[in-house]
């Protein structure tokens, strides 16, 4: 089995990481593991069927729900880029909204069990520094 590349959204968060990416093809119990899991830890009251998505770069189809309204996103899409790290502005309005969602999240590591933190926490931690080693390399 090929080992898919990782996929990091506009803002920085690993989008192959998250347990909603490709979740239909995960099973419906990994779903609903993942309902359980927000619900308990971030006390979002998801559906079974919305636990799926295709990532940041994904077609606005596959995208989690929530993340239609993502600015960073949709400008990323308006100028053809694959993450904020293409981008030639440094200072933005937009990804500063979209980063500082994810920026509590490390604190949940004092709460949660190892396992439970890398499943649903993990791949939203280290956002700020992934996008810009991904801008000082020129990657993303």
């Amino acid at each position: 089995m090929a080992v898919e590349p990782a996929m990091m959204s506009a803002c920085g968060v690993l989008c192959s990481e998250c347990p909603a990416y490709h979740a239909e093809a995960k099973g419906m119990a990994h779903r609903r593991r993942t309902v359980e899991a927000w619900r308990r830890i971030y006390g979002l009251s998801e559906i079974v069927e919305h636990i799926t998505c295709g990532g940041c770069r994904g077609t606005d189809e596959e995208l989690f729900h929530s993340s239609h309204h993502c600015a960073a996103r949709r400008c990323c899409r308006a100028k053809a880029l694959g993450t904020c790290a293409e981008c030639p502005k440094l200072a933005c309005s937009d990804l500063e909204t979209a980063q500082k969602v994810w920026d509590e999240v490390p604190k949940l590591a004092a709460k949660l069990s190892p396992a439970d933190f890398a499943t649903y926490a993990g791949a939203y931690c280290g956002h700020r520094d992934r996008l810009a080693a991904a801008r000082r390399a020129g990657t993303s």
